[in-house]
């Protein structure tokens, strides 16, 4: 008796098990449509900096000022260790409350903004990721002005931080779009299709496989 699966036979086998694969198809679609159409839209992430210049005026004047300017790049990283101390946080959720922003608290100042210096330099920046443009634009000149306020009562020795200017807007960070529901049904529809056809391929071999055990 021949066992062997002749690609005639495939096809007749995958007409056969066609209603489900159908099936599959009908479920995965419906499935990543209604998943896309109901998920919670995605919210854009806008970033916003303020720059400051944190070290001595003029090195020129300084015996060595190379080596004076080295030394400053190092302190910069010894500065920034009190980016988050309570007093300097504090000043940053007073500052938002006074431009309207009663809803940044302590956590959100954390969470939301940081300090970094950039590479090589003794500029640093206060930047901020946030869902609200407003509200990060806000939060980078706010924790900007706290930290250069108060950061040098708290560093002895300090240089007083000079702030740029204050900024006006902010950068989209994240434009990422999600995917529209027709879009997601046909994705679904083709992956409950290929994997009904596989599957349907599958069992039909294995059942052309089990008369040649049995002898």
């Amino acid at each position: 008796m021949n066992n062997q699966m002749t690609l005639a036979g495939l096809l007749r086998h995958l007409f056969k098990n066609l209603w489900w694969i159908i099936v599959l198809a009908i479920i995965g679609a419906g499935g990543m449509f209604f998943a896309a159409k109901h998920s919670a839209p995605a919210s854009g992430t806008y970033s916003a900096s303020r720059a400051m210049y944190i070290g001595h005026a003029n090195y020129v004047k300084t015996q060595d000022p190379k080596s004076a300017l080295s030394a400053d790049k190092d302190l910069v990283r010894t500065y920034l260790s009190f980016s988050y101390d309570r007093t300097i946080v504090n000043e940053t959720t007073r500052l938002m409350r006074v431009a309207g922003f009663e809803k940044v608290d302590n956590a959100a100042v954390v969470k939301y903004a940081k300090l970094q210096q950039v590479p090589g330099t003794l500029t640093v920046r206060a930047r901020v990721l946030m869902p609200n443009e407003k509200e990060a634009i806000a939060l980078a000149n706010s924790y900007a002005q706290a930290f250069a306020t108060k950061a040098p009562k708290l560093v002895p020795g300090m240089p007083a931080p000079r702030l740029m200017v204050a900024i006006q807007g902010a950068a989209k960070a994240d434009d990422s779009e999600p995917i529209s529901p027709k879009k997601a049904a046909i994705f679904g529809a083709g992956a409950g299709l290929g994997i009904g056809v596989i599957l349907a391929l599958f069992t039909g071999i294995i059942a052309n496989l089990r008369p040649s055990k049995r002898q």
